[in-house]
């Protein structure tokens, strides 16, 4: 199992770097509402960590309540079979709500499934027990009248997300190997890309770091 995984956040609490959403995000678990989300940021700032966070804190069940779809595979007769069937039943099992997770919204090639997403996303025709929830890394190319659907939280990649994230690290570090071994030299600025940091980039680089350090452990 890779690092990312086996480390990936279950719930809103271990999402790090990102605190004001995270807080909004807990009121929602709370407290939920028919709402559309469109996390937005570069690759690797976690978005879809707090999306299946979420999805985990409303108490969503994987095979029952949740929908997930890459937007590019997201066909008109899907969406019609959703709106117009599987959102109007409770679900069986977990909570009675339904989340629809789409991944990077902005690939949707459709005109059509564009269409009929504003209509269905709308207040008319929006499910009483739905949360949409989308990733996207630049809305900026979105159909306007489908993004006006959205509430957008904006995910930080900067200095702030990146501390978090390195304290993360350092964590995750002391448990791989061990509290009294130092982290590699240079390994915090590797999730830097200009002025961006991924956490994904980060933790590829502390994954071949641990393995070299057991690599040596083992020839020592």
């Amino acid at each position: 199992m890779r690092l990312s995984q086996q480390y990936q956040p279950v719930t809103l609490d271990e999402v790090v770097g990102q605190p004001a959403i995270v807080r909004k995000l807990k009121r929602l678990a709370l407290a939920p509402y028919p709402c559309c989300l469109l996390f937005e940021g570069r690759g690797g700032v976690g978005k879809s960590a707090a999306a299946k966070a979420l999805i985990h804190d409303l108490g969503i069940c994987p095979f029952s309540g949740l929908v997930e779809y890459s937007a590019s595979n997201l066909s008109i007769d899907e969406v019609r079979r959703l709106f117009g069937q599987t959102f109007r039943l409770r679900p069986m099992t977990g909570s009675r709500w339904h989340v629809l997770l789409v991944e990077e919204l902005g690939l949707i090639v459709s005109k059509h499934v564009n269409a009929a997403l504003k209509d269905e996303l709308g207040e008319q025709h929006m499910p009483e027990r739905l949360i949409v929830v989308a990733t996207s890394n630049d809305a900026s190319g979105l159909d306007e009248a489908l993004l006006q659907r959205f509430d957008v939280f904006p995910f930080s990649a900067g200095p702030t997300f990146a501390e978090a994230c390195q304290e993360r690290l350092a964590w995750i570090w002391q448990r791989e190997v061990g509290p009294d071994i130092p982290l590699p030299q240079g390994i915090d600025q590797l999730g830097w890309r200009q002025n961006n940091y991924s956490m994904r980039r980060a933790m590829t680089a502390l994954g071949a770091a641990i393995e070299l350090h057991r690599t040596r452990e083992v020839a020592a």
